[in-house]
């Protein structure tokens, strides 16, 4: 999906950031497949600038990027409060994905379907049943 693309409300938004072309389109296709809005970028900046567009339901990002890597893009997410409850996953080709990064679910590529749709779904479904539990204990 182009990056230009306005957010489709009715589906989740997803907002894909990784250097690899191929690796985003072969992902976009699969997520838009299993019924997502995908939002595409090859660079990390302008990812964070997406995000601040769109408000996306789950960010994947990639560690290992020029300019700005996927922790600095952990950082700037989390440090907007309108963006700090936005799920991420943080993926990489490197085994050393620091431990301390401020996301919600690390992966090591290559990554099974299997394995990242139901990180997707988990962590989608815990972002929308965290609104309502707090509205229930008020």
């Amino acid at each position: 999906m182009d990056a230009n693309a306005l957010s489709d409300t009715r589906l989740p938004t997803i907002l894909l950031i990784d250097d690899e072309q191929e690796l985003l389109v072969a992902w976009a296709l699969l997520l838009e497949l299993e019924g997502f809005h995908v939002v595409t970028t090859v660079e990390a900046r302008k990812g964070v600038e997406l995000a601040h567009r769109l408000h996306p339901a789950l960010v994947i990002t990639d560690l290992m990027m020029p300019e700005m890597n996927g922790v600095e893009v952990c950082l700037a997410l989390k440090a907007d409060p309108s963006l700090d409850d936005v799920p991420v996953i943080l993926w990489s080709a490197s085994p050393d994905i620091p431990a301390n990064v401020m996301c919600e679910c690390t992966l090591h590529k290559p990554v099974p379907r299997e394995t990242l749709l139901a990180n997707v779904e988990g962590l989608l479904r815990s972002a929308f049943d965290a609104p309502r539990r707090a509205a229930v204990r008020r």
